[in-house]
């Protein structure tokens, strides 16, 4: 997954549930128990971040951490600098 956003949309009875104001917490405890349910089936998520806002940041881990996948953080400024999580293996570094 690659993302500059947030999550702003989900499926809803043939429909579609959309709110792009804030996170929106039915939004995001979908995406979070979607990002669990993968890890029980065994499909890790490794998550590109470009954006900085520091409340996306936080669900970036969260999800991140559901998933036990993996997360890139990095910015326009500085592509080259950026912070590798790695949940697997419950290590942080930077590079």
């Amino acid at each position: 997954m690659i993302t500059d956003g947030k999550p702003s949309c989900l499926k809803v009875d043939g429909g579609y549930y959309k709110n792009s104001f804030g996170l929106d917490p039915e939004i995001v405890n979908k995406c979070l128990n979607l990002a669990t349910e993968c890890r029980k089936a065994k499909v890790p998520i490794t998550t590109f971040m470009i954006a900085e806002d520091p409340y996306l940041q936080k669900f970036v881990e969260d999800f991140t951490e559901a998933n036990n996948g993996r997360a890139v953080y990095t910015g326009l400024a500085g592509l080259g600098e950026w912070i590798f999580s790695d949940y697997e293996r419950n290590r942080k570094q930077r590079r």
